[in-house]
């Protein structure tokens, strides 16, 4: 029997107990899990571990809010709870799970290495769900997509749908790992070590080169089974403790913190030649760092992205030496639209939108595919969900012309609803 060791980092969450309770009790044979928690709490937390602490498939450290350092330094501390496991898990405190979890990712690795992939590892951003009421809300899997670079040097990743995931019979090559979502070989916990000065942002894209260059080979899986909760709504952040005006309790603030972050991260990608010291969590020798940019379609030391990467296509992205992609420039679009005479098609058979959760914007181009995505949520952009407001100015850029707007509802009860296209 196969044993799989959950790695999960929690910085005063309320959801890190429903979390590994939907963990257990989802999976086929929860016996067969091991734990490791790094549990950064506050003494005004209102929850308990006590239940796990006296089981042996636990192992719990506990860390008062004030000493944690960070992300990557909690999940340094849990990878040295391994204890042999064949099988590792990755996530976040606020998760939720498909039942039989945990035999469906152990068969999807097992398949990807009878194919000739020795250390698969599945990942990508996770299905959404909300804690309010518990619900998960979409079972269309994701692919986790690199839009653009920041300006100090980290790449931003957005979910999108793989759409043709109901044909697919196997998971799909992929460039990036996601950190809050990952199952490999448990042997990834000595062989990837986690940088425990990298703060925050930079955590996935160090996850990915590093392990690609390890050997691991990437892939997205074609079904949802793990769910996520993104709007960080109802917890505290790290960096919302780690400010002036707890200074005296702590070592150094956040942005402090950061900003060595990423000067690290920096030296690591080869961005930048500085005097940071990363040895010991650089990059691995099975594949080279030249090898990866093609893969994944990366430029780093000049900040640049392949069209395809950008697309979210799949690799490799780089198969003809002979052609410099780096000179295919991006166009800047500013797009005016009014939906206003279609507001009444995208809430037929709903009656009220005030069940919208979202609102979702896409440009398409003549190929279909995507180019650019905003989400109107029912929190931050009211009069868009509400129709109160019907008309916006999206400012984009894209390597292909868009031709078409597709405006999507997800509604709270009926899900996806009443989508409207329009050409441009």
């Amino acid at each position: 029997m196969s044993n799989i060791f959950v790695q999960i980092a929690s910085y005063r969450d309320p959801e890190l107990i429903p979390t590994i309770e939907d963990c257990l009790e989802q999976a086929t044979n929860p016996l067969d899990l091991t734990f490791g928690i790094c549990n950064q709490y506050h003494e005004d937390d209102d929850w308990s571990l006590d239940e796990y602490r006296k089981s042996k498939n636990f192992t719990i450290m506990d860390v008062p809010w004030n000493e944690s350092k960070g992300l990557c330094w909690a999940r340094g501390e849990i990878q040295k709870m391994w204890n042999g496991e064949d099988y590792t898990l990755q996530i976040d405190s606020h998760h939720r799970f498909a039942k039989g979890w945990d035999t469906q990712l152990i068969e999807m690795l097992e398949k990807l290495q009878d194919k000739g992939h020795e250390k698969p590892i599945l990942t990508s951003y996770a299905g959404m769900y909300s804690p309010k009421d518990n619900k998960k809300i979409n079972q269309e899997p994701f692919r986790m997509v690199g839009k653009r670079f920041t300006p100090s040097g980290t790449i931003l990743f957005f979910p999108e749908y793989i759409n043709d995931y109901k044909q697919r019979t196997e998971p799909l090559p992929a460039r990036f790992v996601s950190g809050h979502y990952f199952f490999t070989l448990g042997k990834h916990c000595e062989e990837y070590k986690y940088d425990p000065n990298l703060y925050f942002a930079g955590d996935e894209i160090s996850l990915s080169i590093r392990s690609w260059t390890l050997g691991y080979d990437i892939f997205h899986p074609h079904i949802t089974l793990v769910w996520h909760e993104y709007t960080r709504e109802g917890r505290v952040k790290h960096w919302d403790d780690f400010v002036r005006k707890n200074e005296e309790k702590i070592e150094a603030k956040w942005h402090e913190m950061d900003k060595v972050s990423k000067k690290r991260l920096r030296k690591m990608l080869r961005e930048e030649d500085n005097d940071s010291d990363v040895t010991g969590y650089d990059l691995g020798t099975v594949r080279t760092h030249e090898e990866y940019e093609k893969w994944a379609g990366i430029d780093f030391k000049n900040r640049i992205l392949h069209p395809d990467t950008i697309k979210g296509k799949e690799p490799p992205a780089v198969t003809d030496d002979s052609l410099d992609w780096r000179e295919i420039k991006e166009s800047e679009y500013v797009i005016e639209k009014d939906w206003g005479s279609k507001y009444a098609k995208l809430k037929e058979g709903i009656g009220c939108t005030c069940t919208f959760q979202f609102i979702m914007f896409a440009f398409e181009d003549d190929k279909g595919d995507l180019l650019h995505r905003f989400d109107a949520l029912e929190d931050k952009h009211k009069d868009i969900v509400l129709g109160k407001v019907t008309k916006k100015e999206f400012k984009f850029k894209s390597f292909t012309q868009p031709t078409k707007l597709v405006i999507w509802p997800y509604d709270k009860i009926k899900k996806w609803v009443n989508k409207i296209e329009i050409k441009l």
